[in-house]
């Protein structure tokens, strides 16, 4: 348990063990909580809400904008004024 190590390594042998297991009983609970909130969805008839991860073997869309966008010729309003003049 690599991860334990480094919480007694980081927060003491008294303590680490504690918040190791704290945080791992934490996230447990979140996780039997979103199943089971799914479950009674689907027994009550609700439409379940998508996952946050595509299941597997499903392709992904990547719906992220561009960081630079290739199309430069957007109108230069008092906001982005000084950021076009830099970019120039």
């Amino acid at each position: 348990m690599r991860r334990l190590e480094n919480y007694v390594r980081k927060y003491g042998p008294e303590f680490g063990p504690k918040l190791y297991h704290a945080l791992q009983s934490q996230a447990a609970h979140a996780g039997v909580s979103a199943r089971l909130r799914r479950k009674l969805d689907v027994l009550a008839g609700k439409i379940p809400a998508s996952p946050s991860r595509p299941e597997v073997g499903e392709s992904v869309i990547e719906e992220t904008l561009p960081l630079f966008p290739e199309n430069g010729d957007r109108p230069v309003t008092h906001e982005n004024a000084e950021l076009i003049a830099a970019c120039a």
